[in-house]
């Protein structure tokens, strides 16, 4: 287990908040921050701001997963990361369109690093939420880590268990969260 550098975090979270920047230099700022976290974990590589071919469609952060750590074979060796700094929650459209890119490359799962979490009501399983349901029907997964769960988040130990239990209460309830 190591521990992240909380000045580092804090000073990615800050420039993530910060409204007197564009919101590319805040989107920026996560999309930097989840590379921090990912990158310090063994056997994980990310590239950041890919674009297809065709010139249509943006990766946030592509992840390789090369099963060093242990828990890490429960995760798939690729997968793709999409981060909405958004003042508001994350809509159902965008939720789509990344479910979308995980379906053109047959990427089994995808997370969503949402500010303010999705639309809709958990619990009625409407708006963002059911398009998150119908990718687990179609198997893709995914995950959506808010914001408050990141600012938890102190060494490699903590985010694996936020991932693991991330990606286990999708697989256990068929929900986001």
């Amino acid at each position: 287990m190591a521990t992240y550098s909380a000045p580092n975090i804090q000073q990615l979270l800050a420039r993530g908040a910060d409204k007197t920047l564009m919101t590319k230099a805040r989107g920026d700022a996560l999309e930097e921050l989840l590379c921090y976290l990912l990158e310090a974990l063994p056997g994980v590589r990310t590239r950041r701001n890919s674009i297809d071919f065709f010139k249509s469609a943006e990766i946030d952060i592509a992840v390789v997963n090369q099963k060093v750590a242990e828990w890490l074979s429960t995760f798939p060796n690729l997968f793709l990361i999409e981060c909405k700094n958004w003042d508001k929650p994350v809509d159902s459209a965008t939720v789509a369109a990344f479910k979308s890119k995980l379906d053109s490359r047959s990427i089994e799962l995808g997370i969503i690093v949402a500010t303010n979490g999705i639309t809709g009501n958990e619990a009625d399983r409407k708006s963002a939420y059911h398009i998150v349901d119908m990718a687990q029907a179609a198997n893709r997964r995914i995950l959506v880590i808010t914001l408050e769960q990141l600012e938890t988040i102190h060494t490699t130990e903590d985010f694996e268990l936020l991932l693991v239990d991330r990606l286990l209460t999708l697989a256990a309830t068929g929900g986001s969260f």
